[in-house]
């Protein structure tokens, strides 16, 4: 492979890890829960920022949305949309009407932009909503749900009949658990949390995951990502979360690649591991450096 084709496939690489896989199920589940009841199963994924939430988001929709030319509408398989911040209910009708190409989303009264998003979600066949942020729905200074939004939302849920899959921090279960419809609505609730170290299945998922990362790599030899002793720098290094684990392999892989080296190397994870200040905070020790100690580096993790 030429450098430039090892580039697009670093880029490109998705990786679809058991948890991964079973959020998709997940999502997929809800989407067609309609064929068989009239009321539809929502969904809502939470996770800490960077455990893999928008990877999941994006996967789903480039997988199965679609729009279909049909001779008296334009279907829309999946409405999707990342709530605003600070959210109203204005702007939250305005970004749906938006994404589903209302020529004029910021003109007309609550009530009149309320009737087009429904009428637009019913004319266009939409199967599946898609929200991301929906902790936006709490007040970022109050700290307090905003209910004029979750109500506007709720009606919305059960005026069309469309399933939901909401994305969001921890802090989303609070809107849905002060709406008791919402509770009943969102019974599923699945949790996207780090990998861990906490027992001998959590190490043997995450040695699982860096293998296939390391095998989808485009180089000669494989890096050796699941040795043991790696497995404790990266876990010090990311914290198990899934997006700081991408931009420190893609980066290191970027150095190999303009070296022409037939693996990423320690030295790369090293330079990658610089480059991310974020990865850096709160940490006492380098995990890429030979003299990184490896009997207590993940309890001293942060």
């Amino acid at each position: 492979m030429s450098k430039e084709e090892k580039y697009k496939k670093i880029k490109a690489m998705r990786i679809l890890y058991p948890r991964f896989n079973h959020a998709l199920n997940l999502i997929e589940r809800c989407r067609k829960s309609t064929t068989s009841s009239s009321d539809p199963q929502c969904l809502l994924i939470t996770g800490p920022s960077g455990s893999g939430k928008s990877s999941i988001f994006e996967t789903y929709k480039s997988l199965n949305d679609k729009t279909i030319y049909e001779e008296t509408r334009t279907k829309k398989v999946i409405l999707s949309a990342e709530i605003p911040s600070p959210t109203t209910i204005m702007s939250f009708l305005e970004a749906l009407l938006e994404e589903l190409g209302d020529p004029f989303p910021t003109r007309g009264t609550k009530g009149n932009k309320h009737l087009r998003l429904i009428k637009l979600i019913k004319d266009c066949g939409v199967e599946l909503i898609l929200l991301d942020e929906f902790q936006h729905f709490v007040h970022p200074e109050k700290k307090k749900v905003n209910y004029d939004v979750s109500d506007c939302f709720k009606s919305l849920v059960n005026q069309t009949k469309v399933p939901v899959v909401l994305f969001g921090l921890s802090e989303s279960k609070h809107v849905i658990n002060c709406n008791p419809q919402l509770k009943r609505r969102f019974s599923m609730v699945y949790n996207l949390s780090p990998f861990g170290f906490e027992s001998s299945l959590r190490m043997t998922e995450f040695a699982k995951l860096l293998y296939n990362i390391d095998q989808q790599l485009p180089f000669e030899e494989l890096s050796g990502f699941a040795q043991d002793d790696m497995l404790d720098r990266f876990y010090y290094a990311t914290d198990g979360l899934m997006d700081s684990i991408m931009k420190l392999i893609r980066d290191a892989a970027g150095f190999a690649i303009d070296e022409e080296k037939v693996k990423i190397e320690m030295e790369d994870l090293a330079r990658a591991y610089n480059l991310h200040s974020h990865l850096q905070d709160g940490k006492s020790k380098h995990p890429f450096e030979e003299s990184f100690s490896l009997g207590n580096s993940v309890t001293n993790a942060g």
